[in-house]
């Protein structure tokens, strides 16, 4: 140990050197000398490097076998060799790295390949060695596929560095959804994309394993890969839009069971034309929005276009693209009506202004494919509800006015809410039940408790008959209350009547008993029959209609009890032999007039017309209460062990905020880990936010365009505070500046404002204003009353301009630029190897320059992350800070991250700016390119970015957007078209043009 010693005496304290030699004691005596030799001779390659090994030794000797030694550091002689630093970070990382290789075969050849690979590239030799652990910890490769998968990697880093890295650090998310075999082809296609444009590549490469996690089978995965392989021969652009954007297009397919055949049918048609192919994938939502119901006719619908194809025509395009006539009457054969989607914005916030509760919208579709997905019957196409999601038709054509269909809309949500406002699901009070319970537990023997509607049910010989019987008295019952809260709703309620009792069944094949409910049901739907009654069957109706009566009480708004004790009633009428005959022989006149005016006892009366009632399931609603009600506890622990008491109902509560924000989902929550996204976040939340690590936390709504709402506290802002970095970056751009920074100076210093300014015309002031002084003369001559605004005042004169810069610092900034030395402002050749974050941070520097000539307030901010929780806003510059080197340094220290979600950034500049006391207020953002992160991409990200920038223009603030993406006019109309923006050509003339492009914003 004594050599240590002496080794590092000159580079280390003392302190740290025992340290070191304190771990190094733990090692086993017979492993101990060979690790020390080991650490001595990489000692002659990097001392700085010999001494992160010493430091890792220990850990990682629980992990492997001292022989295994020698392979492993004689990888990291290799790296140190090319790079001091990039091997201090080699054995920094190793800890970290061999626990998750438990083969020492697998090992020896994780060794040997990277050993490979350092003698190419110790870049990408580091990524391989920090990446592959994970991947081999969740994917079984063989020898051969590991070497596969690692060579492909240094293939792509000799074409671009930057993909090879994203690569690397994807891969085990991709491998976990896409088999081995189908690599190459994913690369194929990926190089393919690159002959477009950089960027593409970039994207496709980080939203792969997001697209693939929507796609369940390996086939439709590869049928992807071959359609967007089509496509890219002739239209890479369109080809990456159209992967990118495919996580988020098959959803809605796979709801209908018909992501197969768009697969299929796309594929086919981009062999003819892949520009006509994208059209169609692209679109495909939207052309599912408007068939609505008769979206099982999609394929019969793409067929009609594939003809036009056939033929030549050239109307397939705007077939495809659903922007002609021909393209929706096609769909007008199939049906017409009312989505809704276009409609569940309006409808949720109805139904939740009427229940008071937060409510989701979704489409009976969802119900059909989750039962199916647990083996229960599917079908389901009702109203109903299960406590806090109401779910309604996808399409309504019932009317050949969209009105009529939005209003059959509103009064079936009506229905949902008023089931959760007036208490459907509330289990009643002892007193209000205990009789009937005891009473029918009595007559029909049963045992047991009651402890909800499920068991109130099973009470009865005839579930299905007491269950169909609640659903009629209940309804009524919640038809009462709707009209009598919300005197609003009476007309809607009114206009549906015929029609839903048009749509009831015929009486013909149905029992005695039977028909005597279903003719109930129309009375109370209608407050008629659809036919004539027959006469056998009068006096019992009459009977049932009475007990129905009852539960038109206003004194019991929320009394469910109400509407069980009628149900029961008519049960116990029907279950009378006697009361029925076995053949009725005539009919009776319709019961409108009885129907519509039936009176029971001890109320005034009232009419019996409820309208879309949809259907009850309160086995559902109990099952989803007790889920809630585990999931809570769950929660509770989890927090429990991080330090956080929560109550209950405080935990229930989150946990129902978190479905309705889509935090987490019902589905996600049945999987392991499915509640740690909430978790986690609530634990972050708890921090006291001076002490949370990394800065302050802040959160934020994101715009979904889709569902036309916010998701509510969707997205963290974490604040991060940049440390001073070295000077040498900073003195390289003064040096590469200088002799521009001076006349940018000079040009900004003419902005400032010069001293004071007279202001005439005053009541009171520093001395007279001769003009007014003799106009007022005048004005007393000719007998008016003169003014006494006659004196003049010095003020100063005053510039008040608050600006905030918001750089996107994103992976994709660390894409090198091509030497062009004729771009450049001076003439003079830019270094080779220059990336778009070094023009960036020219840009800073030499803006910071001219801010401070003309004395405006400004600060500087930067942005990243990766998820919707992990949005970095770096602080490089606040407000209130003064320009100085300390500044500089920290825009030197800026490096590229991960990924950009710009609106939440953009809501969080837009929060600093507002708390300035500035007149005009800026805000100037700088991208390279579209929002890009972990489900925030295409559409959707450029929507929500459109709203962010629209909040901010509507609380007074002023937006700017420059972008170097040069081919990005598809997307930037429709994201910065509400604001000024600025496409520049020639990325490396950002730091003269920025300057300039500020003055001329200011001026």
């Amino acid at each position: 140990m004594e050599s240590i010693r002496t080794l590092f005496e000159t580079a280390l304290d003392a302190d740290e050197i025992a340290r070191m030699i304190e771990g190094l004691s733990a090692i086993p005596p017979a492993a101990q000398k060979q690790a020390v030799d080991i650490g001595l001779i990489l000692s002659d390659f990097s001392k700085k490097a010999a001494a992160e090994y010493f430091r890792a030794a220990p850990a990682v000797l629980q992990s492997i076998d001292p022989e295994e030694l020698a392979g492993w550091v004689g990888m990291g002689i290799q790296i140190a060799q090319q790079s001091s630093a990039a091997g201090i970070r080699f054995f920094k990382l190793a800890p970290a790295v061999f626990p998750k290789l438990t083969s020492k075969t697998l090992r020896t050849h994780f060794i040997q390949l990277g050993l490979s690979l350092a003698e190419r590239d110790y870049n990408l030799a580091l990524e391989y060695y920090q990446q592959a652990p994970a991947l081999l910890a969740q994917v079984a490769l063989s020898e051969a596929d590991l070497t596969f998968w690692a060579e492909q990697g240094v293939a792509l880093g000799k074409e671009d560095y930057t993909l090879a890295v994203e690569y690397f650090r994807i891969s085990p998310s991709l491998l976990l959804l896409l088999p081995i075999g189908l690599l190459s082809k994913w690369i194929t296609i990926g190089r393919k994309l690159s002959s477009g444009k950089i960027l593409s590549t970039l994207q496709f490469i980080r939203t792969s394993p997001e697209t693939f996690s929507q796609i369940p089978s390996n086939a439709d995965r590869e049928r992807l890969l071959d359609l967007t392989s089509e496509v890219a021969e002739r239209h890479p652009e369109l080809a990456a839009k159209l992967f990118s954007e495919a996580a988020a297009i098959l959803p809605a397919f796979q709801a209908l069971r018909l992501e197969g055949v768009l697969l299929d049918r796309t594929l086919l048609l981009a062999r003819f034309d892949g520009e006509l192919a994208a059209a169609l994938f692209l679109n495909g939502p939207k052309i599912l929005k408007e068939m609505g119901s008769a979206a099982a006719h999609f394929p019969e619908w793409v067929e009609e276009g594939l003809s036009l194809v056939k033929r030549g025509s050239s109307q397939a395009h705007g077939f495809f693209s659903f922007e002609s006539k021909t393209a929706r009457e096609v769909i007008d054969r199939f049906g017409s009506g009312l989505s809704l989607s276009s409609v569940s914005g309006l409808l949720k916030r109805f139904a939740e202004a009427l229940s008071g509760r937060p409510v989701t919208i979704q489409p009976t579709t969802l119900l059909d494919q989750i039962d199916r997905e647990k083996g229960r019957k599917g079908g389901a196409a009702s109203p109903t509800t299960d406590g806090s999601t109401i779910y309604l038709p996808a399409h309504v054509d019932r009317f050949a006015a969209k009105e009529l269909n939005f209003e059959w809309y509103r009064v079936a949500t009506a229905f949902q809410a008023g089931h959760l406002e007036f208490g459907t699901f509330t289990t009643p009070k002892p007193y209000e039940i205990a009789d009937l319970i005891e009473s029918l537990q009595t007559k029909y023997k049963r045992r047991g408790g009651f402890s909800g509607l499920a068991s109130f049910f099973s009470l009865f010989p005839e579930p299905a008959l007491i269950e169909r019987l609640f659903e009629i008295t209940e309804g009524a019952r919640i038809e009462y209350l709707l009209r009598l809260e919300y005197p609003g709703l009476r007309a809607a309620l009114i206009r549906m009547r015929e029609s839903e009792l048009d749509r009831r069944p015929p009486l013909t094949g149905l029992t005695p008993r039977g028909a005597v409910v279903e003719l109930l049901q129309q009375i109370s739907i209608a407050g008629k029959t659809k036919e004539p009654v027959p006469a056998p069957l009068q006096a019992v109706l009459f009977d049932a209609c009475r007990t129905l009566g009852a539960v038109q009480n206003p004194d019991a708004t929320a009394a469910v009890a109400l509407s069980m004790r009628a149900a029961a009633g008519v049960y116990l009428l029907l279950d009378v032999e006697e009361a029925i005959p076995e053949a009725p022989e005539k009919e009776m006149e319709k019961f409108e007039e009885r129907g519509t005016e039936v009176r029971g006892e001890g109320e005034g009366g009232g009419t019996l017309a409820p309208s879309v009632r949809g259907t009850l399931d309160p086995r559902r609603v109990e099952a989803a209460k007790r889920a809630t009600e585990a999931q809570a506890e769950a929660l509770i622990e989890k927090l429990k062990a991080a330090g956080i008491d929560l109550a209950t109902e405080a935990a229930a509560a989150a946990l129902s905020a978190s479905i309705q924000k889509g935090e987490v989902t019902r589905a996600s929550l049945q999987e392991p880990g499915g509640l740690d996204p909430l978790a986690e976040r609530m634990i972050a939340d708890a921090m006291p936010r001076e002490e949370t690590p990394g800065g302050k936390r802040f959160r934020y709504d994101e715009w979904d365009a889709a569902q036309d709402d916010y998701r509510s506290g969707w997205c963290q802002v974490i604040e991060r505070p940049v440390p001073p970095g070295p000077t040498g970056a900073v003195e390289e751009i003064l040096a590469e500046y200088g002799g521009m920074i001076g006349s940018i100076q000079t040009a900004f210093q003419h902005l400032r404002p010069e001293g004071l300014k007279r202001i005439k015309g005053e009541r009171e002031g520093d001395e007279l204003d001769l003009d007014a002084l003799l106009n007022s003369r005048v004005e007393a001559r000719a007998g008016y009353p003169p003014s006494d605004r006659i004196y003049q005042a010095r003020q100063k004169k005053e510039r008040s301009v608050a600006v905030a810069f918001l750089v996107d610092i994103s992976g994709s900034t660390s894409q090198q630029l091509p030497a062009s030395p004729s771009s450049r402002p001076l003439g003079n050749p830019r270094k080779t190897g220059k990336r778009v974050l070094d023009v960036e941070k020219e840009a800073l520097v030499l803006l910071s320059r001219a801010m401070e000539a003309v004395g405006d307030r400004f600060a500087l901010y930067a942005f990243s992350g990766r998820g919707k929780e992990a949005v970095d806003f770096y602080l490089l510059k606040e407000f209130e800070e003064r320009t100085g080197t300390e500044i500089d340094r920290r825009i030197g220290e800026m490096n590229g991250t991960a990924q950009n979600r710009d609106g939440a950034a953009i809501r969080h500049a837009t929060r600093k700016l507002l708390a300035q006391p500035a007149k005009v207020k800026l805000l100037v953002l700088i991208s390279d390119g579209k929002p890009l992160d972990d489900g925030y991409s295409g559409a959707y990200a450029t929507a929500d970015t459109k709203m962010a920038l629209r909040e901010a223009k509507r609380r007074g603030i002023h937006s700017y957007c420059i972008t170097i993406d040069r081919e990005g006019s598809e997307y930037l109309q429709g994201m910065y078209g509400e604001v000024a923006y600025l496409i520049i050509d020639a990325v490396e003339t950002l730091p003269v043009k920025l300057p300039q492009i500020y003055k001329r914003l200011t001026t």
